[in-house]
C-alpha cells in the first residue's frame, strides 16, 4: 500500500504528521524548497481533484502499478 504523509525535518530526522510508519519501512522523500509554490493551470487542477476524488471512493491502483507509471514519466 502506498500512503502520502507529510513532515518536517528537525534534526536530521523527518517528523511525520498525522501518521504513523512502522520501524523498518521502505519509504520514498520528496523536497520541496521552503520558498517554493505549486501553481497549477486550470486543467491541472481538474485533473489533481479528478484523482482525489477516485482515492475518496476507494478507486486505487496498486504499488507495482503506481511504481510502473512513474518509471514511464522517466
Amino acid at each position: 500500500m502506498v500512503s502520502v504523509l507529510i513532515g518536517t525535518v528537525v534534526g536530521g530526522r523527518v517528523i511525520v504528521r498525522d501518521g504513523t510508519i512502522a520501524d523498518g519501512t521502505d519509504v520514498y522523500i520528496v523536497v520541496q524548497e521552503a520558498d517554493e509554490q505549486v501553481r497549477l493551470t486550470p486543467d491541472e487542477r481538474a485533473d489533481l481533484e479528478a484523482g482525489i476524488a477516485e482515492a475518496d471512493r476507494g478507486e486505487l491502483i496498486s504499488e507495482d502499478e503506481l511504481f510502473e507509471r512513474l518509471d514511464r514519466l522517466g
